[in-house]
């Protein structure tokens, strides 16, 4: 991921309120599954704030072409995150 570019979706952490991050699940029972984890997690002061990305919801709330836009911009967002790690 370039210095220059930024995820297309961002989230706040509902318990402590810091950045979330998107992430993929590896697990073998959810793997693919998209995920928002809270930044403070990675520290010594933890939340462990965790939640499933709800593609379903999102779907529901949305227009079918505005809805393809935001799956294709968090599925680039995923695979950066991929290929940066």
């Amino acid at each position: 991921m370039s210095s220059s570019s930024s995820p297309a979706q961002t989230k706040r952490c509902p318990y402590c309120g810091a950045a979330m991050v998107l992430r993929v699940s590896k697990s073998d029972k959810n793997r693919g599954k998209p995920f928002w984890k809270c930044l403070t997690s990675y520290g010594a002061t933890s939340c462990n704030g965790f939640e499933w990305v709800d593609v379903t919801s999102a779907q529901a709330q949305q227009p079918d072409d505005t809805y393809d836009a935001t799956v294709l911009n968090m599925l680039k967002s995923i695979k950066d995150l991929v290929d940066w790690h």
